[in-house]
């Protein structure tokens, strides 16, 4: 479907809430044309997915999947971003990757998380802070989008990222995956990093970065 004429980013959504579609209003209204992004626990190329809509639109990033199986599917569709068979974690090192009785974009590196939804086998994989991503692949500059979704360790995840002074436009994460919901954690956090809760998206809250959510509003 190419849809209507006027729809400015098109009929297609590949996100589950429409996400991707409120991403590129943002960037949109900040006159940003192509965003790049960082992918955390990116589960599928296109399935679910926050940011194929941006790479169909010529937008670059990087796909963290540590799901070996998972990880194929984007080396073959989508060869022009970085896309890293690893986890997130607060410290860097190696821990149990744990594969569930649900369906793989629900397979968890927290324990907790994992015993909710019947661990099947567990996998010891490498994992890097969201800094050490970003120093190692691009030089230290965050990509305009941070997406993140890693199954009840994204508060963790985020509260050991030093965004310094490049810190991400937008930060989207999941607030509720089934382990109870982190919303008020998150606002908490974000706010101290100097975030605005821009909107929700289904189970997900959209962080623009403070600066930037007085431009959209003309402050």
């Amino acid at each position: 479907m190419s849809g209507h004429r006027d729809q400015w980013f098109g009929a297609r959504t590949y996100a589950q809430h429409g996400d991707d579609l409120a991403i590129l209003n943002i960037f949109h209204r900040l006159g940003v044309d192509k965003p790049s992004y960082l992918d955390v626990g990116a589960y599928h190329p296109f399935d679910l997915s926050n940011t194929a809509l941006l790479y169909e639109r010529g937008s670059r990033g990087i796909n963290v999947e540590p799901n070996e199986a998972q990880l194929a599917a984007f080396i073959k569709a989508r060869p022009d971003d970085v896309n890293l068979c690893v986890g997130a974690a607060p410290v860097c090192g190696r821990m149990m990757f744990h594969h569930t009785a649900s369906d793989p974009g629900r397979f968890t590196f927290d324990v907790a998380t994992a015993a909710t939804l019947g661990i099947v086998r567990g996998v010891e994989l490498p994992v890097l802070t969201l800094n050490a991503i970003v120093d190692h692949h691009t030089g230290g500059v965050w990509p305009d989008l941070l997406s993140i979704d890693v199954e009840g360790m994204d508060v963790d995840v985020l509260q050991a990222a030093d965004f310094g002074a490049t810190g991400p436009r937008i930060v989207i994460v999941e607030a509720n995956c089934g382990g109870g919901d982190t919303s008020a954690d998150l606002s908490a956090l974000m706010t101290a990093k100097g975030y605005v809760l821009h909107s929700w998206a289904g189970h997900n809250m959209i962080f623009v970065r403070a600066a930037d959510e007085a431009r959209i509003w003309g402050e």
